[in-house]
């Protein structure tokens, strides 16, 4: 059993290699050179089954409310080299993301407004097949390849309100991700929501759902997750999460954020 695991990942990831690496085939010469930043960020957004129509908005506008924040801004411009890159991506079942925002240069309040105007003109989309964390970490790796850019700091945000249950191995997945130097945080939703008419939907317990994404979803240096409690708490949770993210950080490494 752990054979055939490792052998349908190992696939996966030949097939997100050939997806992703096709640019890597241009001569070094004709590459420009990337540029440098303090931080490149995936947004990872779980868009699954699971995620009603209210929640996925919450969701995206929480992210479009927080680049428009004067404190990310400020986040970022307090970096040592004032940017940062930035993509937003949408996950669901096995196989099923999608970028919606292309890497963008966040390098103060123009560029993070144009980045939240960009997310603003989109609506959420509906990946189903399951729940799939390990295909959109995997996914997410990727993308770092073609960014662009340059950082020391390599960060996949991803959110979700259940457990991976499809595609590739979750395990599996993130020791690939973290062995190429990438930190995983988590934005995990946690609340108690509404019986949903699917079968790919799951209750999980906060702390149940807490205690996954601890363990077995989070990792590399400064991994931490910050729980949305209730729907009234996306906002202040993605702001939070995101001015930690951009900051490097918190003295101590505590994995929680503070509640507000």
């Amino acid at each position: 059993m752990a054979a055939d695991r490792m052998y349908r990942y190992v696939g996966w990831v030949l097939a997100a290699t050939v997806l992703f690496g096709s640019a890597g085939s241009l001569d070094a010469a004709d590459r420009p050179a990337p540029l440098e930043v303090d931080l490149q960020l995936v947004v990872a957004s779980d868009v699954s089954t699971s995620m009603d129509p209210e929640e996925k908005q919450l969701q995206l506008k929480g992210f479009v409310a927080a680049f428009r924040n004067p404190e990310v801004i400020r986040a970022v411009m307090r970096g040592q080299r004032g940017r940062m890159a930035v993509t937003y991506i949408e996950w669901g079942g096995e196989g099923r993301q999608r970028v919606v925002v292309p890497w963008c240069l966040i390098d103060g309040p123009q560029a993070a407004g144009a980045f939240a105007d960009k997310l603003a003109a989109t609506y959420p989309g509906r990946l189903s097949f399951g729940t799939s964390m390990g295909d959109a970490l995997v996914f997410s790796a990727g993308l770092f390849e073609t960014s662009g850019f340059a950082s020391e700091r390599r960060v996949i945000d991803i959110s979700g309100d259940g457990k991976s249950n499809k595609g590739a191995p979750l395990d599996l997945a993130r020791a690939d991700v973290l062995k190429r130097g990438v930190t995983i945080n988590g934005l995990p939703i946690v609340y108690t929501k509404r019986q949903l008419a699917s079968v790919d939907v799951e209750n999980f317990a906060a702390d149940d759902l807490t205690s996954y994404f601890l363990t077995q979803v989070i990792g590399g240096p400064d991994a931490f997750v910050e729980p949305v409690w209730t729907p009234a708490m996306y906002p202040h949770a993605i702001r939070q999460k995101l001015i930690r993210e951009i900051s490097g950080g918190r003295p101590g490494g505590t994995r929680f954020s503070e509640l507000p």
